[in-house]
């Protein structure tokens, strides 16, 4: 049989070392699929559910007296600040956390959860000027929630067990609170209930969630929890 025909032999050895090697590597990706996501601390959510209830308190302050064009402009100034200080704290606290637990912001797992978050959130967005621009204001509500909690239950498939917990939190608020827009007529009652499953959710939830992880890693996620 010619040389360039015969088939490369592989010692049994050298094939052992191959196969612990794929292992390995294996290994090494399901082990970061899976690390737990201790870069978000508890300061973070008390954080972000404060701003949203500050945002909640506004709103019910300044947009309700308004005509509708003002409403609307209101609205996306206050909302848009609330999401500002949001994102913007947990990406300063973030950024400080993570190299204190050797890791990036922008490891691999990172830039993953941000990709799986997308798609609910910029369905959020869409929807939320859509609505918007017809006024449906009462509607806005429960697509945050529904929005919100679909990307947060995408990011849990990556974090911490309690993240998939807080985004299904949301996606059944936002059935609950489209079942009461669908058996209430009354406009004004919505908007009210709207507002107040908001503070609830995006509040609460977002506190009581940060509560919940700084018993366990400390405010700035400085334990590490299994």
């Amino acid at each position: 049989m010619p040389v360039s025909e015969m088939e490369p032999l592989i010692l049994p050895g050298v094939e052992a070392h191959h196969e612990a090697q794929t292992n390995l590597r294996l290994i090494r990706d399901l082990m970061e699929r899976s690390t737990k996501y201790s870069t978000f601390s508890g300061l973070s959510g008390v954080l972000a559910g404060t701003f949203a209830i500050l945002g909640c308190l506004a709103q019910w302050k300044f947009v309700g007296p308004l005509g509708l064009t003002e409403q609307k402009r209101v609205f996306l100034i206050i909302w848009a600040i609330v999401i500002v200080l949001a994102i913007g704290t947990d990406f300063l606290l973030t950024k400080r956390r993570a190299p204190l637990v050797g890791k990036t912001i922008l490891s691999r797992l990172g830039k993953q959860m941000v990709l799986a978050s997308l798609p609910g959130l910029g369905f959020g967005a869409l929807l939320t000027l859509t609505l918007l621009q017809h006024g449906l204001l009462d509607l806005i509500y429960p697509f945050w929630m529904l929005a919100y909690g679909s990307a947060v239950c995408a990011v849990g498939l990556f974090s911490q067990r309690e993240v998939s917990r807080l985004g299904w939190a949301f996606v059944i608020s936002g059935f609950a609170a489209f079942l009461f827009d669908f058996l209430v007529t009354d406009t004004q009652t919505r908007l009210t209930a709207g507002l107040v499953m908001t503070a609830i959710t995006f509040g609460g939830f977002h506190i009581a969630y940060g509560l919940v992880m700084a018993s366990r890693l400390g405010w700035n996620g400085e334990r590490n929890g299994n």
